[in-house]
């Protein structure tokens, strides 16, 4: 098992990041993150419901799968899909993310929680903290690794490209 906890500052406020970023109904700033910089080649939110205390999301990803190890590429194989349930509480303001991809379900867990901290000068620091646990004999550690590695780059990704998006729309 491994965790990772990522910290960006972003030059916005929290209610910015949550309803302008996160949960657009538009989805502008995530397709543009997803299909322009990260060049994931599927990226589809299947369900957004804005219920009275919380916001659940579910969304199909696929990454691209390059520069696996063989011994990871023979185990995950040449395509990998994830659902991405979140579960984003109004009253807390913490997202719980849980992710289930679409090759050993039952051997990967991913988990997550995402939340703002108040910097002052409409400036947040986001916030997330992820647990991965593979269990797939000899190569579950290179597998957490790769999770572990592609997580940290598309988030340092992500707090430049939403920074680069806020000024662009003058948010």
């Amino acid at each position: 098992m491994a965790e990772l906890k990522i910290r960006h500052e972003l030059n916005c406020s929290e209610d910015t990041f949550w309803n302008k970023i996160v949960f657009d109904p538009k989805d502008a700033f995530n397709r543009h993150l997803y299909d322009d910089l990260l060049k994931f080649p599927n990226y589809q939110v299947l369900e957004l419901k804005d219920e009275a205390t919380r916001i659940l999301r579910k969304v199909r990803i696929e990454p691209p799968v390059d520069g696996l190890p063989g011994p990871v590429k023979k185990a995950i194989g040449d395509k990998l899909a994830y659902l991405e349930d979140d579960v984003f509480d109004k009253a807390t303001k913490r997202l719980i993310v849980k992710v289930t991809p679409s090759t050993l379900a039952d051997k990967v867990r991913v988990t997550g929680e995402m939340f703002c901290e108040a910097l002052g000068g409409n400036k947040i620091a986001r916030i997330a903290n992820f647990i991965v646990e593979v269990k797939v004999f000899m190569v579950g550690s290179m597998i957490e690794e790769k999770i572990m590695g592609d997580l940290k780059k598309s988030y340092d990704m992500a707090a430049g490209a939403t920074n680069d998006w806020l000024k662009a729309q003058g948010l």
